[in-house]
């Protein structure tokens, strides 16, 4: 038989009862408070309009940044082109990165348009893919670097970059030739990529594998390999499997998972071109890469331009996935 509680007893054990609720009481009061704060300043950091592009130093080299909506923008004066996304207060690339000494130079490549016209085929013209900008101008929240312009068989290229919201535009400028412009985003090897697909009976798959390294001609028939995609109904899921592939579509947004993070590279604005386009008009394109070429690229082209000036646009927006 249990003894009853003196009533000092039960006065302790009331009041032991009762500083344990306050607690409970305060600690979720101060989470509450916590968590509002963490969004207050999420909204307030996403209402900021975009910084003025700024000299920093990135990886010992010459850079610019801009701050948008919680997103950084690199751009290296001497690789001549964008070379990191990142979040502020975070310190993951969505990018690829690779030093100067490297197969690449990562980031955002910028080229014309088609690769036979080059001489040799390869590598790209030094002018568009290894060399620091010839000049650098900002206005604002706009960032412009031209090209240096060695080589006379090849036009002038200017790139242009500026935050509008959480969309980051990146704009390829030049004159002359009968050309079309090449935007290339390259991702880390890890990234997982995804388009849609669309059959027509031209294109029975709904895709096409383009030219690269000894394949010289476009099929439409061969299916790509399991090891480096998944096909859903109309969606395409592409990796990086070890295994060399590159791959087209009809022209549309692509989508990229990068950790806990996306990222889509859309069809910006576009003048001074043709109704002629490359790659029987498939100027979405895929490239996943081999044991040397650790990265994928995803690429938006152009048609071919007029013969007189032209512009190029593609949009890069990073997000945080849910």
């Amino acid at each position: 038989m249990c003894a009853s509680l003196t009533p000092k007893r039960r006065l302790l054990e009331k009041r032991t009862f009762s500083n344990s609720g306050r607690a409970v009481r305060r600690n979720t009061e101060v989470f509450a408070v916590k968590a509002i704060l963490v969004l207050l300043a999420v909204i307030f950091v996403a209402s900021l309009p975009a910084s003025e592009w700024t000299p920093v130093l990135w990886r010992g080299e010459k850079a610019w940044q801009s701050t948008s909506q919680g997103w950084i923008a690199t751009v290296s004066e001497e690789r001549s082109r964008l070379v990191s996304i990142t979040r502020v207060g975070e310190g993951r690339n969505l990018l690829y990165e690779s030093s100067r000494e490297g197969i690449s130079w990562g980031g955002h490549r910028g080229w014309l348009g088609p690769q036979s016209a080059w001489q040799p085929a390869w590598p790209p013209p030094r002018d568009w893919e290894s060399s620091a900008a010839l000049r650098v101008a900002v206005s604002g929240s706009l960032l412009t670097l031209t090209h240096p312009h060695v080589d006379p068989q090849y036009p002038a290229l200017t790139r242009a970059y500026e935050w509008r919201g959480d969309v980051l535009h990146c704009r390829l400028s030049w004159r002359g030739g009968r050309f079309y412009g090449i935007h290339i985003v390259q991702l880390p090897r890890g990234a997982v990529v995804s388009v849609r697909r669309a059959v027509t009976p031209e294109l029975p798959l709904g895709y096409a594998l383009v030219p690269i390294y000894q394949r010289p001609n476009i099929l439409i028939d061969v299916p790509l390999a399991r090891a480096v995609s998944r096909v859903d109904g109309d969606s395409v899921t592409l990796r990086h499997a070890n295994q060399s592939e590159k791959v087209a579509f009809f022209p549309q947004t692509i989508f990229a998972r990068i950790g806990k993070y996306r990222l889509q590279m859309q069809r910006g604005d576009q003048s001074g071109f043709s109704s002629s386009e490359p790659d029987m008009g498939l100027l979405t394109q895929v490239y996943l890469g081999d044991r040397l070429n650790p990265f994928i690229e995803i690429e938006q082209l152009s048609p071919y331009v007029k013969g007189r000036a032209a512009s190029t646009e593609m949009l890069l927006r990073p997000q945080v996935a849910r």
